[in-house]
């Protein structure tokens, strides 16, 4: 067996280039040496320094969290889902009642047709209850919007100014700081709001984040 002292990856016997990385294989794949970086004796540590996040790794990332749709495209979402479940349902009962009623010629199965027949019957109630949850989501834009305004207002008025957020060492790295305003942020409005839900409690702490940024 070769392999590729790039990529690593093991090639069958006659093989000796990999493609991918444009480099001859070897027999053997030599171990690879740790790497070790030294720390002059003099060298301050930062103050925020924590050596227990270095010697346990990365965090492990976040659950994923949805994006932060307004009140509107959820209806809109919601009404475009309405209009095809509605049509395709539609449609597809009518042709179905044709073909049961022997107007139309289809090779299937009186039983056959029942199915298909209460399946898009099934897809037009589905549509017509989609409607109304679209309707129920319109109702709803004037409500969050006026909470958000209100966790706005807060954010501006107290918030922004409390301790957590203020004492922010302003000299970090610029993604750096940026997380630890955001974490901050974050815990700040969950606090406060913990009825919140999370796509939109991401979104607003990314808002007043940047607000400072532009």
């Amino acid at each position: 067996m070769a392999w590729c002292p790039k990529c690593k990856n093991e090639y069958r016997k006659g093989i000796t280039h990999c493609p991918d990385c444009d480099v001859d294989l070897i027999e053997e794949l030599l171990p690879e040496e740790e790497e070790t970086v030294e720390i002059p004796e003099d060298y301050e540590f930062p103050e925020d320094f924590d050596p227990g996040a270095v010697l346990e790794g990365p965090r492990e990332k976040p659950a994923y969290v949805k994006a932060y749709q307004s009140p509107e495209e959820r209806c809109a979402d919601m009404r475009s889902s309405a209009w095809t479940f509605s049509a395709v349902g539609g449609v597809g009962f009518v042709v179905m009642l044709l073909a049961f009623m022997g107007i139309l010629s289809f090779p299937f199965h009186n039983f056959a047709l029942i199915v298909m027949l209460l399946l898009f019957a099934g897809f037009f109630v589905g549509g017509i209850v989609s409607f109304g949850s679209a309707k129920k989501l319109q109702g709803l834009a004037a409500s969050e919007h006026a909470f958000i305004e209100k966790i706005t207002d807060w954010y501006h008025s107290e918030g922004m100014h409390s301790e957590s957020v203020a004492a922010l060492d302003t000299s970090l790295p610029e993604e750096l700081f940026y997380l630890r305003k955001y974490e901050a942020v974050s815990q700040l409005i969950r606090e406060h709001f913990p009825k919140i839900q999370e796509d939109l409690l991401n979104k607003l702490a990314s808002d007043f984040c940047e607000e400072n940024e532009t």
